[in-house]
């Protein structure tokens, strides 16, 4: 009786401390992983609410399910702008895998939408020397726009270059050259840099507004034109102001 009071907590304790952890079953792991499938196929379909369920389901069932906590938040992150939630979960994913760059770097990108520049390139510093990691090109990006909003310009720059020199179809880093250079003046930099933005991502409909807008600038209105009305064409349902937006410079012109 001695032996099996020290090796696990007494009834007693359990109910007045909660002292000892939930361990899941067999069972509860295997239904986290069925409800988390379910949650990214929901996410891959657009069904974000129907996502959420699932993935709470599967964290209820398994709460220290790192994919399930990472998914959860990049939900609730990117999806709902609930960036203190998006962070515990991120948080709670690496103490149960420190390994676990993904979260890292999404974790990262958290504190780089909420300005805390020092706290993400931290983050992304430690993910750039994980060599295992498949998308070093994000944390490579992300850390560069981070710079730059921390007013290193030059490394920022520096830091997309190598994002999109590492992935060339890493649009999101020519993108965020393209601001850069626009907002320091160098036009026509900025102009080359919309333009590989829109020729890896031809189904984006703000990649076409923001070359159009460039080109504009550059004195190239007939171009210009070519891209506000692709842009027209290009904007999805949910980019109703893009749209807009697009067709009111075009009338400009």
């Amino acid at each position: 009786m001695l032996r099996l009071a020290s090796a696990s907590c007494s009834l007693a304790l359990l109910l007045a401390l909660s002292g000892c952890a939930h361990i899941p079953s067999e069972k509860e792991r295997r239904l986290a992983e069925i409800h988390y499938d379910l949650a990214i196929t929901a996410q891959q379909d657009g069904h974000i609410q129907d996502a959420v369920r699932e993935l709470n389901v599967a964290l209820k069932n398994d709460p220290d399910y790192p994919e399930a906590n990472n998914a959860m938040g990049v939900l609730l992150h990117l999806a709902f702008q609930r960036h203190g939630e998006a962070a515990e979960h991120y948080q709670r994913a690496l103490k149960v895998r420190p390994t676990f760059s993904e979260a890292r770097t999404n974790l990262a990108n958290v504190y780089l939408d909420q300005g805390n520049y020092d706290e993400a390139i931290k983050l992304y510093e430690q993910v750039l020397n994980d060599m295992l990691y498949l998308t070093p090109y994000i944390a490579q990006g992300n850390m560069g726009w981070a710079l730059y909003k921390k007013g290193e310009t030059a490394r920022g720059v520096s830091s997309l270059k190598a994002a999109v020199t590492t992935n060339p179809g890493f649009c999101m880093g020519y993108r965020n050259l393209g601001i850069i250079f626009d907002e320091t003046g160098r036009t026509e930099d900025s102009c080359r840099q919309f333009t590989r933005f829109r020729e890896t991502c031809p189904e984006v409909a703000e990649a076409y507004m923001r070359e159009g807008v460039c080109l504009a600038k550059l004195g190239q209105a007939d171009a210009a034109k070519q891209s506000f009305a692709a842009c027209e064409t290009k904007s999805k349902p949910s980019e109703q102001g893009i749209k807009d937006d697009c067709r009111r410079l075009l009338e400009k012109l």
